[in-house]
């Protein structure tokens, strides 16, 4: 089993001091965000979660879920046995947000708790003035 250091992906004495007010539970880092899954990184590598029962319903919208970059608490540091369970979403320091795509006023986090952002794009046909746009505003 793989050892990380949490600090290397960004921990900050902060989110160690309020970690400790969730007794039982361990500190991982969201690294990749699927529709309902999450890739966690924790001190002993990367799982797969899902957030709790509890959370889910208590969410009043997307913003209240986990995205990437939240430091958040989980029940265990290995999936061997099943997903681990998302149980606290530690407070944001920063939020990287855009305006969610459709005609609903809902917006969507990008990331949470990053200092500095990159915009690439490519200049193919790809390319989506709008689509930039929307990242900018």
């Amino acid at each position: 089993m793989t050892q990380t250091n949490l600090y290397d992906v960004g921990l900050t004495d902060r989110f160690t001091q309020e970690a400790t007010m969730f007794e039982g539970f361990y500190l991982g880092r969201v690294s990749i965000q699927h529709r309902d899954l999450y890739k966690v990184i924790t001190e002993n590598g990367e799982i797969t979660a899902e957030v709790s029962g509890k959370l889910a319903f208590l969410a009043k919208d997307n913003a209240d879920y986990p995205a990437v970059g939240d430091w958040v608490m989980v029940d265990r540091l290995e999936d061997s046995s099943g997903h681990a369970i998302i149980h606290h979403i530690l407070r944001r320091k920063s939020i990287f947000q855009r305006k969610a795509a459709g005609t609903s006023q809902e917006c969507q986090i990008v990331a949470a708790n990053i200092d500095t952002a990159f915009i690439c794009m490519s200049l193919n046909n790809n390319f989506n003035l709008r689509r930039l746009e929307r990242y900018l505003s």
